[in-house]
């Protein structure tokens, strides 16, 4: 265990450097990352004076090294357009995207779970087809398109929900929580709704293949219940592919959160990075890019791991 933990975690190295390059590469690629300030509507010794004070003048190497000191110690800079550390913006919207992107997540899995079972215990039924549609119309609609079909149906013309923001103004302390599970409803739908699809096909698959192996076979020949084969036997294998592609989710959790944190309005770190593309605020670019994709690393690191625990048919010692 401890040889493969020292592997993956070997390889995580590479990946955050190159992480690291393509990040400041790209932005520095990127016309107008001087801070939002258009250097050639300036003066000969003002265009000098811009560039020593965002550092510039220095060669591109020197400034990658001082960039990537400063995002060892957490130091993404100050936002070109309010001048507030990077950091406390990012940590200051985390807990709402948090709690959206976990909101999904969960609904995704409980979801998920019982429908791929009925979907593979009903094969070629007329359930088992309308799952189907289901899963592949929700793997395909935009998100944006669906936040804005819910949007309609229930936030305008029912009145169900909330469709803005993640708290009503002048909502008494005492239903607080309340009135900020009744705005993330909404939200948290939509961001769940590919992955719910998603993982619903994969339980199918994965039941459908492990129903048809000889230890369940074994299991039914001794008598052992058919609730028991499937949720002891059957279920507990076909879950291992989940392991892996809950891993994966994350980026795209975090990377729909953008989309579905601009359309409702909700303050977390995917509405922060839209803000930011659109007003040039590069340093909070920066952070967001080395912020995310540092969570998505280690969220397959962690799924790696889980997986290899939860299977004992991987060997961990190679």
């Amino acid at each position: 265990m401890n040889r493969y933990l020292l592997r993956r975690g070997v390889l995580v190295g590479p990946q955050l450097l190159i992480l690291l390059v393509l990040s400041f590469g790209l932005v520095h690629l990127t016309p107008g990352a001087t801070g939002g300030v258009d250097l050639n509507a300036l003066s000969g010794e003002n265009i000098e004076q811009m560039r020593e004070r965002l550092g510039l003048d220095r060669p591109l190497p020197v400034q990658f090294g001082d960039w990537l000191w400063r995002v060892v110690r957490l130091d993404f800079g100050d936002s070109f357009i309010d001048g507030q550390p990077v950091r406390e913006k990012i940590l200051d919207r985390l807990p709402a995207t948090m709690l959206l992107t976990g909101s999904a997540l969960v609904m995704s899995l409980v979801l998920a779970i019982p429908l791929g079972m009925v979907s593979s215990l009903r094969r070629n039924s007329p359930i088992d087809y309308g799952l189907t549609v289901f899963a592949f119309s929700g793997v395909s609609i935009p998100a944006f398109w669906a936040a804005i079909v819910v949007i309609i149906v229930f936030g305008v013309e029912l009145g169900w929900f909330p469709v803005q923001g993640m708290e009503s103004v002048g909502r008494d302390v005492e239903s607080h929580a309340v009135d900020v599970l009744h705005h993330l409803v909404l939200p948290a739908a939509v961001l769940g709704l590919e992955g719910t699809a998603a993982l619903t096909r994969l339980v199918r698959s994965s039941m459908s293949d492990v129903l048809v192996e000889d230890y369940v076979r074994t299991a039914r020949a001794k008598g052992v219940t058919e609730r028991l084969v499937l949720i002891r036997h059957a279920l507990k294998n076909a879950l291992l592919p989940m392991v892996t592609l809950v891993g994966l989710r994350l980026p795209t959790l975090i990377g729909g959160a953008v989309v579905i944190e601009t359309v409702f309005a909700w303050p977390g770190i995917g509405r922060l990075g839209w803000e930011a593309v659109l007003q040039r605020d590069f340093p909070v670019v920066m952070g967001l890019v080395v912020f995310t994709g540092v969570l998505t690393i280690l969220g397959n690191l962690l799924a790696d791991i889980a997986y290899a625990v939860i299977d004992p048919r991987i060997n961990l010692e190679r």
